[in-house]
């Protein structure tokens, strides 16, 4: 058993524990009935209520002296303590029969799904969150994708915009995206916008692997044969000419105040959701893998970045993909 699947075994044994518990207080509930007693059960809310449901029709008065029991009474009292402790053992035995009849690689797998699930619960939405890998940074970015295409689905008119920056190309030049790239289409179809820029040189631009991807990109936004719809743009700008513009500088100067952004702002690849950011700079020296990325989900620090404010014509050409 490994350190997941060990977590998980602890965390059915403490909800055993806990169930043993109060299934004793319940049991000690239904033996005693003094004034001291009840008032120790109201601070248990919950026991108090299962009291009531036990104790009904009975009225306790501590100043009125205990009457024995008759045998039926007796008798019933006995048969609802041994349903009550059966009660708290079958929900005990069937939760850990479940889990060990399973197969140890379902539990192997779920133990670590379980495992991320924890850690994201403990993260405060105003720390950022690091993402170690790189093929983790492109599985959680699909995913994001993928999930506000799922929530275009069940509400139509509740529409999802993406901005995206990107400062390097080549990485694009890749199947390791192919995933990402299909999500992206999808999306789009689903009623989405994505604004995709790309900082290119003249010579950059006149590169055919550059028009290979250019092309490519465009086919994000065809609803069918000859057919493209208005929920993707590419937008290109020259890496030069922008560095001097002003809303490049002011965007510039508040991606800085950013956790993890010691290197210039035109180091990194920047994706700007409703309600997130994300932004990468860890590339290989090739620039053809993605690394480690910082999630952003402060809503005071994500309205800081605001890519749209550089889709201009003033700033930048628009590509068609006509």
């Amino acid at each position: 058993m490994n350190a997941h699947e060990m977590v998980t075994v602890i965390g059915l044994v403490v909800v055993a524990v806990v169930v043993l518990c109060l299934a004793r207080v319940i049991v000690l509930a239904l033996q005693e009935s003094t004034g001291d007693l009840s008032a120790r059960l109201k601070w248990l809310r919950v026991i108090d209520f299962a009291l009531k449901i036990v104790r009904s029709g009975r009225n306790p008065n501590p100043a009125r002296p205990r009457k024995s029991k008759s045998a039926p009474t007796l008798f019933f009292h006995r048969w609802r303590v041994l349903i009550v402790m059966s009660a708290g053992l079958l929900m005990v035995f069937v939760p850990v029969h479940w889990w060990m009849v399973k197969p140890i690689l379902w539990r192997a797998q779920l133990a670590n799904e379980f495992s991320k699930l924890l850690i994201m619960a403990a993260y405060d939405p105003q720390t950022p969150v690091v993402v170690p890998r790189g093929k983790e940074t492109l599985d959680r970015i699909t995913a994001v994708v993928d999930t506000l295409t799922d929530s275009m689905r069940k509400n139509p008119y509740r529409n999802k915009e993406i901005w995206v920056l990107d400062h390097y190309w080549q990485y694009w030049r890749t199947q390791r995206l192919d995933e990402y790239l299909n999500a992206n289409k999808i999306f789009v179809a689903n009623g989405g916008k994505i604004h995709r820029m790309f900082l290119l040189t003249a010579e950059e631009l006149r590169n055919p692997e550059v028009q290979a991807l250019l092309q490519e990109q465009c086919r994000i936004g065809r609803l069918g044969a000859g057919q493209t719809g208005n929920g993707f743009e590419l937008w290109r700008a020259d890496p030069k000419m922008i560095n001097s513009r002003e809303e490049y500088e002011g965007l510039s100067r508040s991606f800085r105040q950013l956790p993890e952004t010691d290197k210039t702002f035109n180091n990194f690849d920047i994706v700007r959701f409703n309600d997130a950011l994300y932004y990468s700079s860890d590339f290989s020296p090739d620039y053809r893998v993605m690394g480690r990325s910082i999630w952003i989900f402060d809503p005071e620090q994500v309205s800081k970045i605001d890519l749209k404010s550089l889709f201009k014509k003033s700033i930048a050409e628009r590509i068609p993909c006509d």
